[in-house]
């Protein structure tokens, strides 16, 4: 059996085409499913179901993957680190995470980092639409919610959640407020996601014990920034629903004051994630035991005023 075949198999899964494969390992897709084909040849038996859009692990395909994945990862792992025993990182470190999401603890654990190694070029790119990790080349990513894509590494850092907010000035004048359904009586600040079209779904609600409510709110105002609404918020604009660890400052400032405090969005993971095949590339793991404490002390909740 060709161990270069087998090779190109595993990155064929983990990546979930042919196309991307050869991007990954830098060779012709033609080549790719050449070689796929002579180990199918050489075994014996088809490994995989392949339809115009996607691939398919047949039975025996994925019992041969699932050994073929860990047996590769652990002669790429031995290769790596004896090559890798006197590297220091170098090269480009290109990093990707939600707009305006702790944006402070990742720029001082990139100054952390290049203290340690300034001969890492760091480029942090900062947005709001779904990011393919692997096809857009990034080594690190910043990633909330569910993960589902089996070629990632995942690092749970933490959890958080969404709360109701607005600036003191608003309560003031604004009719009081005691319940979920008394938002539609006043105005509010939506989220724009950049890949989403139309009008802003249900804010979904639930209390420390399990109670749970869906509420249309009224929006009057939009943003694909949360830095933007948080300003429209301290202008006395209404209420928003924000990270809470995006608004912890402004709580504890009293620049801004939470809105039912009883009520959230359920807690949802967030994860630092990076590409299998890149798991022991020194800038990488040089900068994950960083990120990973500034922001899990990001995540961290700490009593906000009410």
């Amino acid at each position: 059996m060709d161990l270069n075949a087998a090779l190109v198999f595993v990155h064929v899964v983990n990546s979930g085409s042919f196309t991307g494969a050869a991007r990954v390992l830098g060779i012709p897709a033609s080549t790719v499913s050449d070689r796929v084909a002579a180990l199918e040849a050489s075994l014996g038996s088809s490994l995989l179901t392949r339809t115009t859009r996607t691939l398919k692990l047949t039975d025996v395909g994925r019992e041969f993957f699932t050994k073929a994945e860990a047996a590769v990862n652990a002669l790429l792992h031995a290769g790596e680190e004896a090559s890798q025993a006197q590297q220091r990182p170098t090269g480009v470190l290109r990093m990707t995470g939600p707009s305006d999401f702790a944006t402070r603890e990742i720029a001082e654990s990139i100054a952390e980092y290049h203290a340690r190694f300034p001969g890492v070029r760091v480029e942090t790119h900062l947005s709001n639409r779904a990011v393919d990790v692997i096809a857009e080349g990034f080594d690190i990513a910043i990633r909330g919610g569910d993960l589902d894509d089996s070629s990632l590494i995942a690092k749970p850092i933490g959890a958080g959640c969404q709360i109701l907010a607005a600036s003191p000035a608003y309560l003031r004048r604004a009719p009081a407020i005691d319940a979920p359904e008394e938002l539609s009586r006043h105005p509010c600040i939506g989220f724009l996601m950049s890949t989403r079209k139309g009008a802003e779904p249900p804010w979904v609600l639930r209390t420390a014990a399990g109670k749970t409510t869906r509420v249309k709110p009224g929006i009057t105002n939009a943003s694909t920034s949360f830095a933007m609404i948080i300003d429209l918020m301290k202008a006395g604009e209404g209420i928003a629903l924000l990270p809470e660890t995006l608004i912890q400052d402004e709580l504890e400032e009293g620049g801004l004051i939470r809105v039912l405090p009883g009520w959230s969005t359920a807690r949802a993971p967030v994860h630092l994630v990076y590409p299998r095949h890149r798991f022991a590339s020194p800038k990488i793991q040089e900068m994950l035991p960083i990120l990973e404490r500034r922001l899990r002390a990001r995540l961290t909740t700490r009593p906000a005023r009410r």
